[in-house]
Order: structure tokens, then C-alpha cells, then sequence
């Protein structure tokens, strides 16, 4: 399981600097036509950032893609 959710996370981190950032979230979205705002976006983002830094790490995504 976490295997899967490390492939989703490294997929959607495209510079692969072990964050993922709105704009990457934003971006693997619509790579699957889903359509989203920005505002949604950042929403999502913070719903997953415990530290508040506006970047998801890899515990954060695996906490939060349960």
C-alpha cells in the first residue's frame, strides 16, 4: 500500500524534490481532465500541510490519501 501511494507521490512531484506543491497537484489534475481551481487547490493543499509550509512531503500525502 504504501508503495502505491510513494509511485502516486513521486508521479505527481515532477521536479522530484520530495514536495508536492499546489502547482504540481494543480498540473497532475488536469493531466487527468480534471478540472479544478486554483482556489480548490490551495484548499486541498492545505488540508494536507501539517507544518504550513504549502508543500504536501511524502508522510504528509500518505496520511492524507488514506
Amino acid at each position: 500500500m504504501n508503495a502505491d501511494k510513494r509511485a502516486a507521490f513521486d508521479e505527481i512531484d515532477t521536479d522530484g524534490d520530495g514536495f508536492i506543491t499546489a502547482d504540481e497537484f494543480k498540473a497532475s489534475l488536469q493531466a487527468t481532465s480534471t478540472k479544478v481551481s486554483d482556489e480548490n487547490v490551495e484548499v486541498i493543499v492545505r488540508m494536507a500541510d501539517e507544518n504550513g509550509d504549502k508543500k504536501i512531503t511524502f508522510d504528509e500525502y500518505a496520511k492524507f490519501a488514506r
